[in-house]
C-alpha cells in the first residue's frame, strides 16, 4: 500500500524540520538510499546522484547564511508509489514555489528531488479563503 497524503505531508513537513534545525543527519536519512535523486536549489545548477545533492545539504545547513524556511499550502499527491508536494516556502526575502518529489523506500516516503524557484511579483495565487468550521 502507497500510504495516505497525511504520510507524504509528514514526511515533507520531516524535511523542513531538518532543515530549520540545520540537522544534516536528518536530511540524510530522509533523501532515497537506492532511487536515483536530484536537486534544484534556487538559482543553481541541476545537482545529479545522492552523493552530490548531499554534499549540497551539508554545505546549506552549515552556513551561518542559511535562511529559516516555513512552509505553506503544501498539497500532497499520491501516483502509487511515488508521490509528490507542491508548496510555498516562506522567508524572509518572499516566497518560493516548491516541489518535493517522494517514493516509498523500505516502506517510508523518501525524497527523490526538491526543487525551489522564486515567485514573481503577481504571479502567486490567491490564498484560499477559509472554509466553514464543522
Amino acid at each position: 500500500m502507497a500510504g495516505s497524503n497525511l504520510d507524504v505531508l509528514e514526511a515533507n513537513e520531516a524535511f523542513y524540520r531538518a532543515f530549520n534545525e540545520r540537522d544534516a543527519e536528518a536530511m540524510e536519512a530522509l533523501w532515497a538510499a537506492r532511487a536515483p535523486v536530484a536537486c534544484i536549489h534556487p538559482g543553481w545548477d541541476v545537482l545529479d546522484g545522492r552523493e552530490e545533492v548531499l554534499r549540497s545539504w551539508r554545505g546549506v545547513l552549515g552556513s551561518d547564511r542559511a535562511p529559516t524556511v516555513g512552509c505553506t499550502r503544501a498539497q500532497a499527491r499520491i501516483l502509487g508509489e511515488v508521490a509528490y508536494v507542491t508548496c510555498h516556502e516562506v522567508l524572509a526575502a518572499g516566497r518560493l514555489a516548491a516541489l518535493n518529489l517522494f517514493v516509498r523506500e523500505d516502506g517510508a516516503w523518501r525524497l527523490v528531488h526538491h526543487q525551489a524557484t522564486p515567485i514573481a511579483p503577481g504571479q502567486a495565487n490567491p490564498e484560499p479563503s477559509p472554509g466553514p468550521a464543522n
